[in-house]
């Protein structure tokens, strides 16, 4: 009988196998029985499922943390696709932190943007270039025409992933109110370990509940996961399968530490958050699921283990100095929180246990001062500075952001002006950089209403400039940042004038923007119509704005966008 030692890169207990030496001649055999164990600890699935679990964790804060901070008002909202969809002021500064949990508040009831071609496309809609000019609609974030992305279709699976929804009952006798909510999550993990490499995907769709009253809440939230990936080590030799039970050989040549890994996965996630004091914030969640892993090695088979997750997680954010309602003054805040996965497999014939724990803490302070000026102009400078650590058994590393700026304001006369900027200064990795400038100029002489005249310009260079703990709180390890390219300038403005509509109970808004960056042009042509302040009518808003993007090397794109919203 013929046998094969692999090099594989799945984990086994260890092995023994006997050599039996008989008819010796020429030698005396005093023993002619020999026993060898093999023990081997290769990375799968350890390696895998510390990065899986690490991102169902990671999915499922994201989408809690959104739940904490969501204002109770009664109605429902959702989002498409991940996208902001709001015109108007009242949501545009809250959409960035996902409506579909329940932070914005304005309710979106549908926006779809179709292209030259008739394909779907994603929303432009993005952050303001100011806090004095929300209502201007545009930006760099990740969705911008000028970001890494650009523009592109979106498939139905993608509309999926970033869709959710919320919604909140009435207060009962007792001030509460009862939400049910529900979103879905998609993202990437890699990850290397010497000659070993893997990457992979999980995708979570929850679904939960909460109570809140006073100034507690409480919820669960029920999440479902699948992930997928590969993986390959480079360190091992090139082998022809073996030929299976009906004769065909499996893909020929392959790499022997070469496969394929799926994953799916049930938990529960209870939830509480505590606003102890007008200063200090509590937060707290823990997680439990079981589900399953699948190896699918290259030399063929199928490896097939229970798994089980668990998780805890706590955080807290403190206004030491409180800012100042009027005059002059310092504000001071502390953020910070802890989280702790860890992701087991069990024993089987095939496979050995395994377990895999990541941990990541993350503390930031926030400061400013208001110096207020005779004539109601005041002048903000701020500064913060956060660290991360990012440990266990997956990607690891330190980081220390430190970020800044200069915000001047003239409520008189409807100016501002803010310059800021944020980088990266200290990490393991010497050759890791990451930073971001800005400065916008915003005119707004009117800005308790929507009608008259507004304008903004601002220019970027580099990533992303301002909330430079956002950054840094982002859940992708500080291994895997790409860097920013501070040579790259963007530049955006856009005007509006609102006027009284039907009787002066709506106020109807024309605009137009220009956005260049190097080798591309975007210029919009859009109008809005939202509920004017004081009016007693619904809170309506109905929207339609055209882009035209121009690139170097390609063919101009044309975007028509329509978007309904409604809140009550």
């Amino acid at each position: 009988i013929a046998g094969m030692v692999v090099d594989d890169s799945h984990d086994e207990d260890p092995e023994t196998f006997e050599v039996v030496l008989s008819d010796a001649r020429g030698a005396a055999i005093a023993d002619g029985v020999g026993v060898a164990t093999i023990v081997n600890s290769d990375p799968m699935p350890a390696a895998f499922l510390a990065r899986f679990g690490r991102t169902v964790a990671e999915q499922a804060l994201d989408g809690i943390a959104g739940r904490m901070a969501a204002p109770r008002t009664a109605g429902a909202r959702g989002t498409i696709a991940g996208q902001a969809l709001s015109f108007g002021s009242a949501a545009t500064g809250e959409a960035a932190h996902d409506p579909g949990t329940g932070s914005g508040a304005h309710t979106t009831l549908g926006s779809v943007g179709l292209t030259d071609s008739g394909s779907l496309a994603r929303s432009d809609f993005a952050r303001a270039s100011s806090a004095s000019a929300d209502r201007f609609v545009g930006g760099h974030g990740s969705d911008s025409p000028f970001g890494p992305g650009g523009s592109r279709t979106v498939t139905a699976r993608e509309l999926l992933r970033g869709s959710s929804f919320t919604a909140t009952g009435e207060a009962d006798a007792t001030g509460g109110s009862l939400a049910f909510w529900g979103r879905a999550a998609h993202s990437s993990f890699d990850g290397r370990e010497g000659t070993f490499s893997l990457d992979g995907e999980a995708t979570t769709a929850m679904l939960g509940t909460d109570y809140a009253r006073d100034t507690w809440i409480v919820g669960l939230a029920l999440t479902l996961s699948d992930g997928d990936g590969a993986y390959a080590d480079r360190g091992t030799g090139p082998q022809h399968c073996p030929e299976d039970l009906d004769g065909s050989l499996c893909n020929g040549a392959v790499q022997e530490g070469d496969g394929d890994v799926e994953a799916s996965m049930t938990a529960a996630v209870p939830y509480a958050a505590l606003q102890a004091s007008e200063r200090l914030k509590l937060w707290g969640a823990v997680g439990y699921g079981t589900g399953e892993v699948t190896l699918k090695p290259a030399m063929g088979g199928s490896l097939e283990s229970d798994l089980t997750w668990k998780m805890a997680a706590a955080g807290v954010r403190s206004d030491l100095l409180a800012p100042p309602q009027e005059g002059s003054g310092p504000a001071l805040a502390l953020t910070s929180d802890a989280l702790w996965a860890r992701t087991s497999s069990d024993k089987t014939h095939d496979l050995a246990a395994s377990e895999s724990d990541v941990t990541r803490f993350r503390l930031g302070f926030e400061g400013s001062y208001r110096v207020a000026n005779e004539g109601g102009s005041h002048l903000t400078p701020k500064v913060e500075v956060g660290a991360r650590q990012d440990g266990g058994d997956a990607e690891t590393g330190f980081g220390v952001e430190l970020g800044g700026g200069l915000a001047w304001t003239d409520p008189t006369i409807g100016l501002s002006l803010d310059f800021s900027g944020r980088t990266l200064i200290a990490h393991g990795d010497d050759d890791l950089e990451d930073r971001g400038f800005a400065a916008s100029l915003a005119f707004d002489p009117n800005p308790g209403t929507e009608r008259g005249l507004s304008l903004s310009l601002r220019q970027d260079w580099g990533g992303q400039a301002e909330s430079g703990l956002d950054a840094l709180f982002r859940a992708d390890p500080l291994a895997d940042r790409n860097g920013s390219d501070t040579t790259i300038s963007r530049w955006q403005a856009e005007a509006a004038w609102g006027f009284p509509a039907f009787g002066g109970r709506f106020t109807g808004s024309p605009h137009v923007g220009l956005g260049l960056a190097t080798g591309a042009r975007d210029y919009t042509l859009g109008w809005r119509l939202t509920a004017a302040t004081g009016a007693n009518v619904p809170e309506l808003s109905f929207g339609v704005k055209a882009t035209r993007r121009e690139s170097e090397g390609a063919l101009p794109e044309h975007a028509v966008g329509v978007e309904l919203g409604a809140r009550w």
